[in-house]
């Protein structure tokens, strides 16, 4: 019960909102599109609806924009980093979405560009 919340080192912060990834190292622009699931320092689950041809251990450049705030002391922007594919869940045939799940490891401490 709970072990695998129980292995991981940081906890999970839900947060959806829209992601671009491109795939790096690849001579045709690979990129899709999604939502996360949710983030931690380590890394971030991804949902999409695209197909897109992946492994795992591919290396993508993962952006997300930051909406602006209601308040005007809150700014918005974009947060970027490096990731690694750590495990693909496909879509099951049984399921009404065809929405797979990455999860994605941090290569580089992700960056807040404003």
């Amino acid at each position: 019960m709970g072990g695998e919340n129980n292995r991981r080192k940081h906890r999970r912060l839900l947060v959806r909102m829209g992601i671009l990834c491109r795939k790096i190292g690849t001579m045709e622009d690979h990129a899709f599109v999604g939502n996360s699931v949710n983030i931690s320092p380590d890394g971030l689950l991804v949902e999409s609806g695209q197909d897109i041809a992946m492994d795992t251990g591919d290396l993508f450049n993962v952006e997300m924009d930051v909406p602006r705030a209601d308040r005007a002391d809150q700014i918005g922007g974009k947060v970027s980093a490096y990731a690694r594919v750590v495990r693909i869940n496909e879509a099951q045939p049984d399921q009404k979405s065809n929405k797979k799940q990455v999860a994605f490891q941090f290569c580089t401490r992700p960056q807040f560009d404003i």
